[in-house]
């Protein structure tokens, strides 16, 4: 493993991790993972924590459980709602407080329906809530949240989850399973609906671009 990766995002993670996806699935890639990301810098570590899902290794639930710390970055939680994360975790982890209250939270949000504000591959992947509890078990542990510790990060995350409860609590097939993550992550092109997936994303995508270069232009 190269020092220089202790250093690296997600995107200059993305061709080593593609390699070891393709070479070494299942354990070994995410013992390569949890490798560097031990290494990293906190801050580095959090946004990095998406690629765990990827390994499509349940274990890699454990790993988050054990690391998880500040900056509690959104990635923690969309890393554990497309692992699959059960409710029973996601409940302890709404009572443990810290940051694994706010990476439950972000969990829960993770669970709604795919929208064009995720990432393509989230989109394509839409996981699903396992174990979903009855809409007055999840008020009552939201409540529980606000009640311990209303700061502006939770309410907002509660306000969220509450805007997006009927999704979290659908229930259905999810579009990908975990052990096919791998997969979509090296070529999401078979999967049901990624090419309309992709193109909208290109396309909103060009559309900032163009925005940001119109805005530029208006500066300069």
């Amino acid at each position: 493993m190269s020092d220089d990766l202790q250093f690296a995002d997600s995107r200059a993670l993305s061709a080593p991790f593609s390699q070891q996806l393709a070479s070494h699935p299942g354990d070994g890639a995410l013992a390569w993972l949890t490798a560097i990301l031990a290494t990293q810098a906190p801050a580095l570590r959090s946004s990095n924590a998406i690629l765990l899902a990827y390994t499509g290794n349940p274990a890699a639930i454990d790993w988050i459980d054990a690391n998880i710390g500040s900056p509690v970055a959104g990635a923690w939680g969309v890393a554990a709602a497309l692992l699959g994360t059960p409710w029973p975790r996601i409940f302890d982890w709404l009572q443990r407080g810290g940051p694994h209250r706010l990476m439950a939270l972000d969990t829960l949000c993770a669970y709604r329906k795919p929208a064009v504000n995720m990432s393509p591959l989230e989109q394509i992947a839409a996981p699903v809530l396992p174990q979903a509890p009855a809409r007055a078990d999840l008020d009552a542990a939201l409540a529980a949240c606000l009640a311990a510790s209303a700061t502006p990060r939770i309410q907002a995350a509660a306000n969220s989850i509450n805007m997006h409860v009927d999704d979290i609590l659908r229930g259905g097939p999810r579009g990908v399973a975990v052990a096919d993550l791998p997969c979509l992550y090296l070529d999401p092109t078979p999967f049901k609906d990624a090419p309309a997936i992709m193109e909208q994303h290109e396309s909103v995508v060009g559309g900032m671009r163009q925005n940001l270069q119109n805005l530029l232009k208006g500066i300069l």
